[in-house]
Formats: structure tokens, sequence, C-alpha cells
């Protein structure tokens, strides 16, 4: 009975010291494992915040090219200058509205000043249009 328990014994120290290098074994493994996923996952979250970081600059640039294309608004013109019997008009925006009549001579301006005049020159401002009349009003 003795050399029963012995051998039982033996058994048992045997599958135990098995057991416990298997554990052992395992706890390792998963923990370089562990390791090599926790690497995994910083790295996933510096090239996720790189890429984010990206798209937030990408977003920024349009929003900048928006904002510059949005503050491009055109200004509604206030004067068109018109060829009149040949003379300049000055009309308002709406090119029906006279808004007076000048001595200048059309004949008499340059040829590609009487060219814009003919389609209608666009004045912006009555200093514009103020400015305009002084130089060439002789």
């Amino acid at each position: 009975m003795r050399k029963t328990c012995s051998i039982r014994s033996l058994l048992v120290g045997i599958i135990l010291t098995a057991a416990l290098g298997f554990c052992i074994g395992f706890w390792l493994g998963t923990a370089k494992n562990w390791e090599a996923y926790e690497q995994r996952i910083a790295l996933l979250e510096q090239n996720i915040e790189r890429l984010l970081n990206k798209q937030r600059l990408a977003e920024a640039e349009k929003d900048k090219e928006n904002a510059a294309e949005s503050l491009n608004v055109i200004e509604p013109y206030a004067f068109v200058l018109l060829a009149e019997d040949g003379f300049v008009a000055v009309y308002q925006a709406d090119r029906e509205t006279l808004y007076a009549t000048t001595g200048i001579l059309v004949d008499n301006l340059p040829d590609n000043l009487q060219q814009e005049i003919q389609e209608g020159k666009i004045i912006d401002s009555e200093e514009q249009l103020y400015s305009f009349l002084e130089n060439y009003s002789s």
C-alpha cells in the first residue's frame, strides 16, 4: 500500500508540476502577446491621431478657402457709364435710371476706354465716378 501511495503521490506531483509549468508558460506567453497587443494598440492610436490631424488640417484649409470665397462677395456697383448721342452718360446700376449727363465726348477718350463705355463701364462708387469725371472733363 505504501508503494501505491508513493506512486500516486509521484503521479500527482508530476501532474501538478506539469499543470503548474503549463500555467506559467501560458501566463508568460499571454504576457508577451499582451505586450505586443498593447504596442499594436499604441501604434494604431498614433496612426489614427496622425490621420485625424491630417483630416483636421485639410478641413481647416477647406474652411479657409470657403471663407476666402465667401469674403469675395461681389459688391453691387453703383454706376454704369454708357455712350449716348456721342457723349458719356452716367446711369445707375440698373442701366435704366439716368444719373447724370456729361459733356465728355466719347471720341475724345482713349480707344480702350471708348470700348469699355460702349459695353457699359462699371463704376463702383461716387468717389470713383467723380474721379473719372474730373480726369476726363476738360
